[in-house]
């Protein structure tokens, strides 16, 4: 007996057509799931090695969704291998994904051949991103790149002016160093936060709250 999976997705089409095309992957879909009720219970009495699931399933008003059976599923089985199958890869299902513990993310328009490479990566217990998925999720751990923890007190203020839409000459002037120096260490700060332009500074500082109270020298 190949890999056994279980998969979860409202499509009744779709998990006809990949249930069918996975056999001649040796993975065997021994459970399927056309709702969300239940689930949980069902994954834990078959023990599947892995649980392919959708995102979004017609729950009739009760509000929960694929990825809050993945947090509740994980917090009981730690060990449960999940791979979200989904139509839709916004920033927010990708990282909240991620960040529940889940293994992979595969786009329901990718290849057969895809969804075949990320089951049995994750049966091995590894995880399976694509580039342009990995890339999504690198921008989400710069994002929650704390600058304040990463950057020493000259650089802070430096990052804070800049923040605040301070040109290199203003910042240069405010703390009084050269506009040299001051690139110098903006380079540092852009390369220690993994960012590069003036956009993803503003964004960090929105997003930690940081701002300056430092008063330019007027022109």
């Amino acid at each position: 007996m190949g890999i056994k999976v279980f998969l979860a997705d409202d499509h009744r089409l779709l998990v006809a057509g990949f249930r069918d095309v996975l056999k001649d992957y040796e993975i065997d879909v021994i459970e399927v799931a056309y709702s969300l009720e239940g689930l949980i219970n069902r994954f834990l009495q078959v023990k599947p090695d892995v649980l392919v699931i959708d995102v979004r399933f017609d729950t009739k008003g009760c509000g929960e969704n694929g990825l809050d059976v993945c947090e509740e599923l994980l917090a009981r089985d730690p060990l449960a291998k999940i791979i979200v199958f989904s139509q839709f890869d916004d920033q927010y299902i990708i990282e909240r994904s991620y960040k529940l513990g889940v293994l992979a993310f595969v786009r329901k328009d990718e290849s057969t051949e895809v969804l075949n490479e990320a089951i049995k990566t994750v049966a091995e217990g590894k995880e399976y991103f694509s580039p342009e998925i990995a890339r999504l999720l690198a921008w989400s751990v710069v994002k929650d790149r704390n600058p304040s923890r990463l950057l020493d007190s000259n650089e802070m203020r430096a990052f804070s002016l800049a923040a605040d839409g301070a040109s290199l000459t203003e910042i240069a002037a405010t703390m009084d160093l050269s506009t040299k120096t001051i690139g110098h260490l903006m380079k540092s700060v852009k390369t220690k936060l993994g960012i590069e332009s003036q956009a993803d500074i503003t964004k960090l500082a929105i997003r930690h709250g940081i701002t300056t109270t430092a008063v330019r020298p007027k022109s």
